[in-house]
């Protein structure tokens, strides 16, 4: 898997790699298992062909120091339009056990033909309240090309939780 940071040192998970290089700093190291790959191909070419975003819910496994994707599903909605998918089905149908978080595309039909490659500040609203609303840490992915994805996991602690000071 090739090995990108941005200055807040997001890993970038390329999901048509084939392995996982090793985190930067704190960041967990991304692993998209074949099945996944193969899902989110689809999904983007869906949404490149509908010129809309799609959603689905990811299957994996959230790890100390790794996330692994292993499969995706397509989320059922009644419609998006170009820059933005409905938010509810995909908090009532994403949930765990059987999920772990979300995967949506960046398709505009608008004047700018390039997808954007960051969440939106609508998109970071749905992450935090998925995790709100399932109480952990999810997964989530966004699609900006038929090879590379922008992946997090949120909320990210970067420091270990403060313990109380011990009593005297």
């Amino acid at each position: 898997m090739t090995r990108h940071s941005s200055i807040q040192g997001i890993l970038l998970a390329n999901i048509l790699a084939a392995g996982a290089a090793p985190a930067v700093a704190q960041q967990p190291a991304w692993v998209i298992e074949a099945p996944a790959r193969r899902a989110l191909s689809a999904l983007w070419r869906a949404s490149v062909t509908a010129r809309s975003e799609r959603v689905a819910c990811l299957s994996g496994r959230i790890g100390s120091d790794s996330v692994w994707i292993t499969g995706a599903a397509p989320v059922v909605t009644k419609g998006a339009d170009s820059l933005a998918a409905e938010g509810e089905p995909s908090l009532a149908q994403c949930g765990p056990p059987q999920w772990i978080g979300t995967v949506h595309t960046h398709v505009r039909s608008t004047d700018d033909v390039e997808p954007a490659d960051r969440f939106s500040p609508g998109d970071r609203a749905q992450m935090s309240e998925w995790a709100r609303r399932w109480s952990r840490a999810g997964a989530f992915c966004l699609l900006h090309s038929a090879q590379a994805a922008h992946c997090e996991l949120y909320p990210w602690r970067r420091q270990p939780p403060r313990l109380p000071p011990p009593n005297p």
